[in-house]
């Protein structure tokens, strides 16, 4: 496309990593499998499904498993609970350094309970808003999805 421009060297070096961009939109670390510790765990977003109007965004992916000795990725299917972001769900609140923001409970003033609100308008919030990157926002929500989903996601 471009090959009647004489184009500087450090654009043509922008030009070719973003003809080899990963697909996938993030990969991120998981804690070790349980009963395969022999390998470093991973979850790789494959797909985001958004529908405004119903305030729903599935998130579809994959786990990973690459072998600690030689890197290299091993094929062995492992479950993938849905991930969802519903107008239904909540999450915490979170600050600058994106960790959750508590406050004192009314009844007992001694506890502190983390601040929630919906989910898909808050992920929207964020996003419109320019408050997280994209790699951030879904790294938050992996958070959340791996408190919930913890033991469905380790299961063989």
């Amino acid at each position: 496309m471009n090959s009647h421009l004489k184009i500087p060297s450090q654009i043509q070096a922008l030009i070719n990593d973003i003809e080899n961009v990963d697909l996938n939109l993030a990969e991120l670390p998981l804690p070790e499998h349980p009963k395969l510790p022999q390998f470093n765990r991973s979850i790789r977003v494959l797909d985001l499904d958004a529908k405004s109007r119903q305030e729903f965004i599935c998130l579809r992916y994959e786990q990973v498993l690459r072998d600690k000795a030689t890197g290299e990725e091993v094929s062995i299917p492992l479950p993938t609970p849905d991930w969802l972001v519903y107008k239904t769900s909540w999450s915490p609140l979170r600050g600058e350094d994106m960790l959750p923001i508590s406050a004192p409970s009314k009844e007992n003033k001694s506890v502190n309970e983390f601040i929630t609100v919906p989910s898909y308008k808050y992920m929207i919030w964020l996003m419109k808003n320019s408050k997280v990157g994209f790699i951030d926002l879904i790294k938050g929500y992996l958070v959340d999805f791996i408190s919930e989903n913890m033991e469905g996601l380790n299961k063989l």
